[in-house]
């Protein structure tokens, strides 16, 4: 088994937990912003280690070529990490594709890789898709 697959079946081995989490939650307490609070972080665990393994993933898995779409924003990793620490994008706007030779991989790029110096060797490009 590859790193690639290790990395999967982690993650499917952490889903099932979250899931089985999601589960046991006592849903019939009042809908607060402290009981959120406190769901959130009962999960905290493992959605962090599914985010961590996520981007090793991405920093190592093969990738295809397609061709780029007529829609995003074609940018440089460096206009897009600058436009990420001003705050210009966070995780929940959307997400872009790495760009290698003016073809767009099927490996993506988060706002939060940025964060974590988790960013992939070898672009200098990227397309960003707004949600």
């Amino acid at each position: 088994m590859n790193r690639v697959e290790e990395i999967e079946a982690e993650i499917d081995r952490l889903d099932e937990i979250v899931r089985t989490k999601e589960k046991s939650w006592d849903y019939t307490v009042e809908f607060t912003n402290e009981n959120y609070r406190k769901f959130i972080e009962y999960l905290k665990p493992e959605n962090d280690k599914i985010a961590e393994l996520s981007r090793e993933k991405r920093l190592i898995m093969p990738y295809e070529l397609s061709e780029l779409p007529n829609y995003g924003d074609v940018m440089t990793i460096k206009k897009f990490i600058a436009c990420v620490k001003a705050g210009g994008f966070i995780d929940d706007d959307g997400y872009g594709y790495y760009v290698k030779d003016g073809k767009k991989t099927d490996v993506t790029i988060h706002p939060s890789d940025v964060h974590h110096k988790a960013l992939r060797k070898g672009f200098d490009t990227i397309i960003w898709f707004n949600r």
